[in-house]
């Protein structure tokens, strides 16, 4: 047990620290005279997407046996470390896939414990959603963010949270919006086992 705790607090550093959030690729723009300024890359925005035109992804080629629903046109991106993709749906939609010891509820039930700790997480605020295989936090800043999973053998589980790394995503884009983690946490109630 005491292992299994080690395993899921050092998965939870490992997951905080790959979606650490930044707000653009900053460029040196010249200034007045010879000082020079940070400004902010604008991406040029996207059409909005729509949970209606998602189509089913399989993601058992990359060695996840499951399916979930993203945009038409996602891309499997397989990570860096073992037994993880990520599902890329275009700068809004981005969704990390890890495979996972134990079920479901039991991985859910400790990760949830962790992100809600204050002392290891201070900016957690409220579940704002709160269920045996998933959850949506809120931060004091306001932000969302979710974890989901499901069981997939006696002792494995596949869990999905929002987002990917910045060096990870095609576009480094890695600021979404409320909206945005709602739509993902929906295509996440898609995932099925094969």
């Amino acid at each position: 047990m005491k292992n299994k705790k080690i395993f899921l607090v050092s998965t939870l550093a490992m997951l905080t620290l790959s979606l650490y959030s930044c707000k653009g690729d900053k460029i040196p723009t010249e200034g007045a005279g010879t000082e020079t300024a940070e400004t902010e890359t604008a991406a040029p925005e996207e059409k909005p997407l729509v949970f209606a035109e998602f189509t089913e992804l399989d993601l058992s080629p990359e060695g996840m046996p499951v399916t979930i629903k993203a945009p038409k046109d996602a891309k499997v991106i397989k990570g860096s470390i073992e037994g993880e993709v990520y599902v890329y749906g275009g700068k809004r939609f981005k969704l990390s896939v890890k495979q996972m010891s134990g079920t479901a509820e039991s991985t859910v039930a400790t990760m949830k414990e962790l992100q809600a700790d204050k002392d290891l997480n201070p900016s957690f605020d409220k579940l704002v959603e709160d269920q045996p295989a998933y959850y949506l936090k809120a931060s004091t800043d306001g932000t969302l963010s979710f974890i989901y999973a499901i069981t997939t053998g006696d002792e494995s589980s596949i869990l999905v949270q929002e987002g990917m790394p910045h060096d990870q995503s095609p576009d480094q884009f890695t600021d979404y919006s409320n909206d945005d983690v709602k739509l993902m946490l929906e295509a996440a109630k898609t995932l099925k086992a094969k």
